[in-house]
């Protein structure tokens, strides 16, 4: 019985090293916030600002509350429909990045939009 109780401990311990580090890494989160404008590019790309500053932690290469958008994926054109859907009508976001500025230098890419209802 002793033994067993040594032998949990251990499992235990390793089963929560084996949980996947994202599920500890703070996201690049914008808080409920609007958006102030936004910009689309013939390259595809689309540059859209949030209007104040972000709730956490943020990007060191976000250096103007701006995000970016590439459109040329159907997954990106989602999500700038949710960018000009939430700006037309007025509508809070919530906004999180991957924290890489990739498709343009001090605007940082996007991981999801959230429109708040």
């Amino acid at each position: 019985m002793k033994a067993m109780r040594l032998v949990k401990f251990p499992i235990m311990f390793l089963s929560l090293l084996a949980m996947p580090s994202t599920a500890f890494a703070a996201p690049t989160y914008s808080g409920l916030n609007t958006i102030k404008d936004v910009v689309a590019f013939q390259t595809g790309i689309v540059l859209f600002t949030i209007n104040s500053a972000p709730a956490s932690p943020w990007s060191t290469c976000n250096v103007n509350h701006q995000f970016t958008i590439n459109t040329s994926s159907l997954s990106g054109q989602a999500l700038y429909n949710n960018v000009i859907t939430a700006q037309q009508n007025g509508k809070s976001v919530y906004v999180v990045g991957r924290g890489t500025c990739s498709l343009y230098t001090g605007a940082e890419d996007v991981d999801f939009v959230q429109i708040n209802p």
